[in-house]
This record gives C-alpha cells, sequence and structure tokens, in this order.
C-alpha cells in the first residue's frame, strides 16, 4: 500500500490537559519536511472533527490521522463513517487515555506515532454501533476502543463536565473513581446476549457492564485482557453487585486484567446485545457520554482501515 500523499492531520488542542496544543509548533515543522502536502486543522468544539473527517475525502484528503485522544478520534470515526469514503484513520495519541492506540499496538512517542500515521501499514479493525432510542428520536454512535452501561458510565460523565485541577490526567481519573464510589448505589438491569454459544437472556444487579471491542479503556485499564479489534467479537465484562469496599480493592487490578478471576466478574463474547434498566442508568463510548439506557450495540467486522506499525493487531 503506497504512504499518504495529502493527509490531514486533525488536532484537538484541548486533549490531554493542552498536549494537542502543545505538539503543534513540533508537528507542522516535521509535516513540511516529511509531508508537505499534509493539511493541518484543529479543532474548535466538539463535533468539529467529524465534520472534518466527514468532509476529508472530498476535500482531496486521502487518510484522516486524529491528534489527540479517544473521544476525537471516535468523532473522526463517525466521521469516516457518515461520508462513505475508504479514507484510512491514523492516530497520533495526546489524550489521557488512549486507549484505541494502545489496543492497535501504536507507539506513543510522537516521533514514532508519526512514522506510523505517514506509513503504509494498515488494518481493519471493528467497530461497535450503539443504537439508543428516547422521546428525541434515535440516536446512533460508533465506537472502537470500549463502552460501558453503570458506574465507569458515572464516571465518564464526571470526567466529560468541568473538572478541577485534582481530576485531570490518569491520575484524576482514579481520584475521580475513588470519589463517585462513594456515593453510588449498584443498578438492576436487563440483558439481552447474541453470544458465541446462541442467545442468552438474564437480569441481575451489577456495579457495571464494560463492552470492549479492545482490551483497553479508562486510560489503560485492561477491562477484557482477551479482547481483540480484530476478532470480530465484543467481549463483554460484566461486574456483579460488589460492595463499595470490595469495589475499592479491586480497581488497582483493573490495570493489569487481575480482576478476571473474582468470583463477581464474568466475561462473555458476543456480536450484539441489549441492555435496559432504569432510566437514570448512564452509557459511555470510549469515555463518552451517551445518554443512558436503553441500548443496543452491534459489531461491525471489518468496518475501518487503520493506520498500524510493526506491531501486528491480535486476530
Amino acid at each position: 500500500m503506497a504512504e499518504p500523499s495529502a493527509p490531514l492531520f486533525v488536532v484537538n488542542p484541548e486533549a490531554g490537559n493542552g498536549r494537542g496544543r502543545r505538539i503543534v509548533p513540533w508537528l507542522s515543522g516535521e509535516l513540511r519536511r516529511r509531508s508537505p502536502s499534509a493539511g493541518l486543522v484543529e479543532t474548535e468544539a466538539a463535533g468539529h472533527a467529524f465534520v472534518l473527517a466527514r468532509d476529508a475525502a472530498r476535500s482531496g484528503f486521502d487518510r484522516v490521522v486524529v491528534v489527540g485522544g479517544d473521544g476525537t478520534a471516535q468523532d473522526a470515526l463517525n466521521g469516516l463513517l457518515d461520508s462513505g469514503a475508504s479514507l484510512p484513520l491514523a492516530l497520533l495519541p495526546r489524550g489521557s487515555g488512549n486507549d484505541l492506540a494502545r489496543g492497535v499496538g501504536l507507539p506513543l512517542l510522537p516521533s514514532e506515532a508519526l512514522s506510523v500515521a505517514l506509513g503504509t501499514g494498515r488494518a481493519r479493525i471493528d467497530v461497535g454501533r450503539a443504537t439508543r432510542t428516547d422521546a428525541t428520536g434515535v440516536t446512533v454512535r460508533h465506537f472502537a476502543a470500549a463502552g460501558g452501561v453503570g458506574f465507569d458510565a458515572q464516571v465518564a460523565a464526571v470526567m466529560a463536565g468541568r473538572r478541577r485541577a485534582w481530576q485531570r490526567g490518569r491520575i484524576g481519573y482514579a481520584l475521580s473513581t475513588i470519589w463517585e464510589l462513594q456515593r453510588y448505589h449498584n443498578l438492576d438491569v436487563s440483558l439481552r446476549f447474541d453470544t458465541e454459544h446462541g442467545p442468552r437472556a438474564e437480569e441481575r444487579r451489577v456495579l457495571f457492564v464494560a463492552i470492549a471491542n479492545g482490551a483497553y479503556y479508562g486510560g489503560g485499564m485492561r477491562i477484557c485482557p482477551a479482547a481483540s479489534v480484530t476478532d470480530g467479537w465484543l467481549d463483554v465484562c460484566l461486574v456483579g453487585d460488589l460492595s463499595r469496599l470490595e469495589a475499592l480493592r479491586q480497581l488497582p487490578g483493573l490495570y493489569r486484567g487481575a480482576h478476571a478471576t473474582h468470583r463477581a466478574v464474568e466475561f462473555v463474547r458476543v456480536r450484539s446485545l441489549e441492555i435496559s434498566g432504569t432510566l437514570t442508568t448512564r452509557i459511555h463510548l470510549d469515555g463518552e457520554p451517551f445518554g443512558s439506557v436503553p441500548v443496543d450495540v452491534t459489531l461491525l467486522p471489518g468496518a475501518v482501515s487503520v493506520a498500524v506499525g510493526a506491531v501486528e493487531v491480535a486476530a
């Protein structure tokens, strides 16, 4: 495959508490030297990356490179899918979490990630499609790393709002998680799965339900250690009715997948699932709030091409 001749770099200047903005002078210099036909645009508001990615092919670009985090990547992904164009997506990770970049084996160092973004390596990855219906109509959103219902979505809602200084970055995410856990109550949900073993339906009380396309979420937590963005399955992690104290004990282990053997944790591989429950039960997709249940999630195998380097994406 040929290297891109006219990539569009979509920079979120607010990503990673300003890491997106701080990289622009270096990136501009590198592009003048290595890819003079590249475009570079800074996003101006939420949803701007969607518009830029949607219109990229029509504007003469042959690749969209997201310089930001998972939220910006999700916006661009949705723009590309909305356009119907077959442009590849590339990532130069500058966010707080960068879970999609981890899931496709990308380097996090800017110089190395830029080489991948301008290179020839590609892999087709799966994408999740979430559909939610409420009084305002039907809303559809695609995600690439992971989504969730329950406690993790509550934390995502807090992190998406106006944050205090102590809530910024990966440490801030962990502190916000502990803070929210003190006042959170587990929820009853109804679940319907299309699993590898056939249909399944049940009701249970949960702390949260994580829906993983890749292995990582929440800034490097290995929520579903066996998940792969190329295997044609969504991995669901059901975390049952844990007490606050027990949930707090399990939090550190999420980064290394140590929760996998806990008696209250179950993993299910699905191609689709439906979750319903109390209307205040929140949803997140790639760390971005997506309203509340009910929600239907379906996997779209190999839906988008992503620039990757020498590290193979697991199948």
